[in-house]
């Protein structure tokens, strides 16, 4: 009974996350200037233009799809909590300064970054994954 409780509890946690992500991802394709300027302000990368927001948001996609659907956890798991990791990094000053809006909202990056962290550290009890329909087939 535990096993299907955690299963589950780790399915919310993997789909809400990627609902998260998803929303960001999609925002290369709807808002690109935002994605020039969040790496020019927030990275100092003044090289990047809106125009790659393109070809980033179709990497984030893959990673997110692949995240939402379990398949290669270990890979995609971490990398979609690295690239939490580094969003949360490079708003430290803003999370510093939480008390000027809108940098208060910036604080849900963090328990993301946690939710993200915690089912990667967990990735072989979400079972209810093409990695683990995989593995159960392999034991049947």
């Amino acid at each position: 009974m535990h096993d299907k409780k955690i299963s589950l509890s780790l399915l919310i946690l993997r789909l809400s996350i990627g609902a998260f992500f998803g929303v960001w991802s999609s925002l290369k394709f709807y808002r690109p200037e935002w994605f020039e300027n969040v790496f020019k302000n927030a990275y100092g990368l003044e090289f990047v233009t809106s125009h790659m927001g393109t070809a980033v948001g179709i990497v984030q996609v893959v990673i997110v799809v692949a995240f939402v659907l379990g398949f290669m956890r270990s890979l995609s798991y971490a990398v979609l909590a690295l690239m939490q990791a580094a969003g949360v990094l490079a708003s430290i000053p803003n999370l510093i300064n939480f008390t000027q809006y809108p940098n208060n909202l910036m604080w849900a990056a963090v328990p993301a970054l946690g939710a993200a962290i915690a089912l990667f550290l967990l990735r072989e009890y979400d079972t209810y994954t093409i990695d683990g329909w995989r593995k159960a087939r392999v034991k049947a």
